[in-house]
């Protein structure tokens, strides 16, 4: 065997040992981040959201976002609202960031100015959602401890279940709990724990769809169990594309009507 062909074979075999390796709790939660499963970094999305109170009241709002991958683990997104009519023009930047807090920019027409949304107000609702700033920006999940506790299936799909505690003081939860997805790192079931411990939110996804080889939780519910109340988000159109300027993540492209 000459010296190019004992080379090949070393990294073939490395390779694979690579493959056969499990995986630690936070390369799990590194391969959540990697796939994007909320389109927020790499996809032009149409979507809109379906708001039920506890008395079983509900309001709609819709929206179309745009996302890049700019870094590893790191992306920009811009959100346009378009319904109901009290939010038509309003827009949300968000640019992740390697170090630091995260730039967060929130324009509401009536204001005609962006306002940047800072660290302590993370756990604030997002635009009345079950959803909040920090479970957009996903700080907590890339700056955080996390440990495997089991394997369980969700339905009929094998997933890791990891307990994630997140590290820095602006954390809204104490800790989150995540059913993922071993063949496609979808999580299927997340349950978010406030600073005393106790369950505050649960997120479930509904339906998945497959763009472009790439999977999309493109249908999913947030509730809230303290307030009795739910969001449910659907991915109605998905493009999946590299191809967008960084012009289009600037605050003057947000308060651009």
């Amino acid at each position: 065997m000459n010296r190019s062909t004992t080379a090949l074979a070393i990294v073939a075999l490395t390779r694979i040992a690579s493959a056969d390796s499990p995986l630690g709790a936070s390369d799990i939660v590194d391969r959540v981040l990697e796939s994007d499963p909320w389109g927020l970094s790499g996809a032009n999305v149409t979507a809109h959201a379906t708001l039920t109170d506890k008395r079983g009241a509900t309001s709609d709002m819709t929206f179309v976002a745009k996302s890049k991958r700019y870094a590893p683990l790191l992306s920009k997104s811009i959100v346009h609202f378009s319904h109901p009519p009290d939010l038509a023009g309003a827009g949300f930047l968000q640019i992740q960031k390697r170090d630091g807090d995260d730039d967060r920019y929130l324009f509401l027409p009536d204001l005609k100015r962006s306002r940047r949304i800072s660290g302590n107000l993370r756990a604030n609702s997002f635009m009345g959602t079950d959803f909040s700033f920090a479970d957009l920006d996903r700080h907590d999940l890339r700056y955080s401890d996390s440990r495997l506790d089991a394997e369980e299936s969700v339905s009929q799909w094998p997933c890791y279940v990891i307990d994630v505690r997140p590290k820095a003081d602006d954390a809204q939860y104490s800790h989150v709990q995540m059913w993922i997805r071993k063949d496609n790192f979808l999580p299927l079931r997340m349950k978010m724990f406030d600073k005393s411990g106790t369950l505050s939110k649960m997120l479930e996804t509904l339906e998945v769809r497959r763009v472009k080889g790439q999977w999309f939780i493109s249908k999913s519910r947030m509730r809230d169990t303290q307030h009795e109340h739910t969001t449910e988000l659907v991915l109605d159109n998905i493009d999946v594309t590299t191809n967008v300027s960084d012009d289009e993540f600037t605050v003057r492209a947000l308060e651009k009507l």
